[in-house]
């Protein structure tokens, strides 16, 4: 999911999930990272995103942002089969339901992205407009079981969000999957829960660019009022590790998942403690701002 990021583009031929593009950073052969670090960057984003998109260094920064909630929730009158904030979630008013107006109440504030993610202060969250749920055309994670632990539920959600933030040290991406109901999210959590305890090792296999490989350390679960899972994972690539983080959080009807993934391989982006508890205070957050 990583999952599962710069506005990132689509790239021809993914992620916790991506999961969600890295720069160089400073150290090491440069010859070597050079050549590397691109590639390395697009699998992130292809974790969380689930689809390869290719960005830094000739992208620019994220600009600021306002959410539309009406221009998007114009959009819902058009059901698609393609994962989009088109799609139709209950309404507000019922306890824990998010839809297209209220999802975007999900992603980090810049205070609670500094917060969560220290490397990351002063930036704020870009929208990425192509988002797309699930893997590429063609590519496969194996082993086929730990599907999940790239793409964070098993079957496409009601809609599907995505925002992130860049530099030259971190790499920050958020997605929000809404589902039909709150007890539809709370078992793809469980069942993401059960994924990620099993999967200790897995890769993505993409057709025509080299895929990645993901080790993880045992998950860690809170079963609070916004119920988390929180890991640190190594993704390797070309030769090159990326160090990474990731948390899921069960708001309502909706999973939030946010990876931090760091650009130099002996430094940890960011405290897995410290991500799960202000993806908890988020999700609580948002949960309240619901009629």
């Amino acid at each position: 999911m990583t999952e599962p990021a710069r506005p990132p583009a689509p790239a021809d031929g993914p992620a916790p999930g991506g999961s969600a593009p890295r720069e160089p950073a400073t150290g090491g052969a440069p010859p070597r990272r050079d050549r590397a670090w691109p590639w390395l960057l697009t699998l992130v984003l292809a974790l969380a995103a689930g689809v390869l998109l290719a960005w830094r260094p000739w992208a620019p920064a994220p600009g600021p942002r306002e959410p539309d909630p009406a221009a998007t929730a114009s959009a819902a009158a058009t059901p698609t089969a393609e994962p989009s904030p088109s799609a139709t979630s209950p309404a507000p008013s019922a306890a824990g339901a998010f839809d297209a107006g209220s999802a975007p109440t999900l992603f980090l504030t810049d205070t609670e992205l500094a917060e969560a993610v220290p490397l990351a202060a002063g930036q704020s969250l870009a929208d990425a407009d192509e988002a797309a749920w699930g893997l590429p055309e063609r590519s496969a994670v194996e082993p086929s079981a730990c599907t999940p632990a790239v793409t964070t539920t098993e079957r496409e959600p009601d809609m599907f969000l995505r925002r992130f933030a860049s530099d030259d040290v971190v790499t920050v991406i958020q997605s929000v999957m809404v589902l039909a109901d709150a007890a539809a999210a709370q078992e793809a959590f469980d069942a993401l829960v059960g994924t990620l305890e099993d999967c200790d090792a897995y890769q993505q296999i993409n057709p025509g660019a080299d895929g990645g490989s993901w080790t993880a350390e045992p998950p860690t679960t809170d079963r609070g009022d916004a119920p988390t899972v929180v890991r640190r994972l190594t993704l390797t690539a070309e030769g090159a590790t990326s160090p990474e983080v990731e948390v899921t959080a069960l708001a309502g009807n909706a999973l939030v998942t946010t990876t931090a993934s760091g650009v130099d391989p002996a430094a940890e982006p960011a405290d897995p403690a410290t991500m799960a508890a202000v993806a908890r205070s988020s999700a609580e957050r948002a949960l309240a701002g619901l009629g």
